[in-house]
């Protein structure tokens, strides 16, 4: 049963309550404030010294020997009478848990949580002093234990001390062999320094042996900042070594000398950094060779700014390595110059001056740099009468490929190359025109389910999940079914869920290791997806081995929405796209005008006639001419400009001015037929 008991000193009371309220605010706030990761830097020493018990106030007693009453599986918050700084951060509450560790921030753990350095709980930092399932002991040979606190010293050189009393080992419940042991967690109030000391138990009763492991160090925001102890079986408890992973622990045993239990005033002492990590580093919107990072300040105001490194290698820089750039003041830089459409890793970290730096940030950020585009070097538009099309043209650097829109956005291509025929148009219309260069097939993501380990075929409807940086087309993917002759669907979505395509498919093979290759021909502009199978065919997914992100300059593969279980791999293996680099578009116009136009009443009787070209340049030409006994010409004020001109199949005009003319035949029927010509 998990527990909640607000605890203070009695000298603290009458205080605490009336600032009840502010220290609850200034609690939410540390929450909520983004975290300095780095308890790795903290430096520790070990010394013999002097286990010195507590009274304080009682978190909780074992009443009984059963699981329910021998604080089994409690957990404690308590408000802190000043304010410890933890890994950066300054926190005036924890939660102390009766399995051995204290943890920091509004996510309280588990009152089952047996691992406080390895799990993936999302408080935000731990200390272990025996990490591991734990209980108490009541009433054997007059020995009953318990959970305590209490504050030693005056301010500002206070000491916080935690006492877990006569705590068995291990987590059982006999009481015709009982060991015991104590120990205790204290917090420095000005230094932030962590010790752990500790008592050697001895048997209350009888004689069993009981060995196991147990976590002890600390843990930062996550399981993977942590900084801890390792003993193997084979080394005893007081020489162990600096852990090698989150799950490092110490063993021990009541009974043998090796490994052997803790000797008492054995203590522990972690001292924090005094040049802090910032923290919340992140990107912006990258250019094809600049891409902005900002972070968080770190609480070390450090003198000298911060120092910043990247990196096309995820190799971390280590404390020799010279900075890339460097930012007197603020918490904002702009890095630069960097190459397109290239991957980077960056990190920063501060710069306290006189040579101290913190450590580099853990965890890199990615950018990446936009693609360089073919240049788009002119664009041509043209003007056409009603009802006809217009001829648009543009060039491009070479060996770009040029595309044509019909919007601004979005959309697909309408056409390709260096000129582009609109269909018939009644008003103006614009077109884009983009340049683009095609690159070369590229593959992401996991290969096949048996390359990772473990899979099984199922039909369950969990996504993949993607970003595109660039404009692409996805070309196939590869699933693996579980039997043969099932059928299903691959859809590609959105981030807001809108499906961009769907293709079906039928299962032609069956295993983790033989795939079925699926034609996509999907065509995506930057943005977020999904990839989401449906229908009955099972296919193989992961349930181990996944290391997110799979990552292209184009493409990258982010995760799952199986957020809980992010080793997991679903479906789509193998992801074969093509990346193009397209400039932005560029609006060519069609502009429709009737200036200078036939009428339909004169094209109808131009056709009838079928004199041609009109508009012309330098001649026309005229059909049946066999039937016309002679030709005028006049201009639109009816002033004769030609007369009897022979009727010919073909009639040179080239001495005429631009501008519109009457054309009369005089038909040998006796007819008459007027056509309005423009000569250009």
């Amino acid at each position: 049963m998990k527990h909640f008991y607000q605890v203070f000193s009695p000298a603290e009371k009458l205080r605490q309550y009336a600032k009840n309220i502010t220290l609850w605010l200034s609690f939410l706030m540390v929450c909520n404030s983004p975290l300095d990761a780095q308890v790795s830097t903290y430096s520790f020493t070990q010394s013999s010294g002097t286990y010195t018990p507590i009274v304080g106030t009682v978190l909780g007693t074992a009443t009984g020997n059963a699981s329910a009453s021998n604080l089994n599986s409690e957990v404690y918050p308590i408000t802190l009478p000043f304010g410890f700084n933890f890994n950066g951060t300054v926190y005036n509450s924890l939660n102390a848990s009766s399995n051995g560790f204290v943890t920091f921030g509004a996510t309280a753990p588990t009152t089952t949580n047996v691992t406080p350095i390895s799990s993936t709980a999302t408080y935000d930092g731990a200390i272990a002093v025996f990490g591991r399932d734990l209980n108490s002991v009541f009433d054997v040979n007059s020995v009953t234990g318990n959970m305590s606190w209490d504050i030693i010293g005056t301010a500002p050189n206070r000491e916080l001390v935690l006492q877990w009393k006569d705590f068995r080992p291990t987590n059982v419940t006999v009481t015709t062999s009982v060991y015991t042991f104590s120990f205790q967690i204290r917090l420095s109030e000005t230094s932030s320094i962590i010790r752990m000391v500790y008592t050697s138990g001895a048997y209350v009763i009888g004689s069993t042996a009981y060995n196991s492991t147990a976590q002890i160090g600390l843990r930062g925001t996550s399981a993977s900042d942590f900084n801890n102890r390792l003993n193997a079986t084979s080394l005893e408890f007081v020489n162990s070594t600096s852990g090698t992973a989150n799950t490092s622990s110490q063993a021990f045993n009541t009974a043998n000398a090796v490994p052997g239990m803790p000797t008492t005033g054995l203590t522990y002492t972690w001292t924090p950094p005094s040049c802090y990590t910032p923290g919340g580093l992140t990107s912006g919107s990258s250019t094809i060779t600049t891409a902005p990072i900002s972070w968080d300040a770190s609480s070390s105001s450090p003198s000298n700014g911060y120092d910043i490194y990247y990196s096309t290698s995820s190799t971390p820089p280590t404390s020799s390595t010279a900075p890339l750039q460097q930012v007197p003041a603020g918490t904002t830089a702009t890095l630069s110059p960097l190459a397109p459409s290239t991957q980077y890793y960056v990190w920063v970290r501060s710069n306290c001056g006189s040579g101290n730096t913190s450590i580099w940030t853990l965890q890199p950020i990615t950018v990446i740099t936009q693609c360089q585009p073919p240049a788009l070097l002119s664009s041509t538009g043209t003007t056409v009468c009603p009802n006809q099309s217009a001829t648009l043209s543009a060039t491009g650097a070479a060996g770009a490929t040029l595309k044509w829109y019909d919007v601004a956005n979005g959309g697909t291509s309408v056409g390709t190359g260096t000129s582009f025929t609109t269909p018939l148009l009644s008003t103006t219309t614009n077109y884009w025109v983009t340049a683009s260069s095609i690159g070369n097939p590229t593959n992401v993501g996991a290969a096949t389910p048996a390359s990772l380990g473990t899979s099984t075929a199922t039909n369950t409807s969990w996504d993949l999940l993607f970003t595109v940086n660039s404009n692409l087309t996805l070309n196939s993917v590869d699933v693996f079914p579980g039997t043969v002759g099932q059928t299903g669907t691959i859809e590609v979505l959105t981030a807001s869920g809108t499906s961009v395509s769907s293709v079906s498919y039928t299962t032609t093979v069956s295993g983790n290791s033989t795939p079925q290759t699926v034609p996509l021909n999907i065509i995506l502009s930057p943005g977020t997806y999904a990839m989401r199978r449906s229908g009955t065919a099972n296919l193989h997914r992961n349930s181990a081995g996944a290391v997110f992100p799979y990552t292209t300059p184009q493409l990258v593969i982010t995760g799952t929405t199986f957020v809980n279980y992010p080793a997991y791999y679903f479906y789509f293996y193998n992801i074969n796209f093509t990346p193009a680099c397209e400039s932005a578009r560029t609006m060519v116009t069609a502009t429709v005008s009737s200036a200078g136009c036939l009428s339909a009443n004169e094209i109808e009787a131009n056709d009838k006639l079928k004199v041609y070209p009109n508009p012309f340049s330098d001649l026309i030409n005229i059909e049946r001419p066999d039937l016309v006994k002679s030709i005028q010409i006049t201009d639109l004020s009816g002033k004769l400009v030609r007369n009897n001109v022979k009727a010919e199949s073909i009639v040179r005009l080239h001495d005429l001015s631009a501008g519109m003319y009457i054309l009369q035949l005089d038909m040998k029927d006796g007819s008459k037929q007027t056509i309005k010509i423009i000569k250009k």
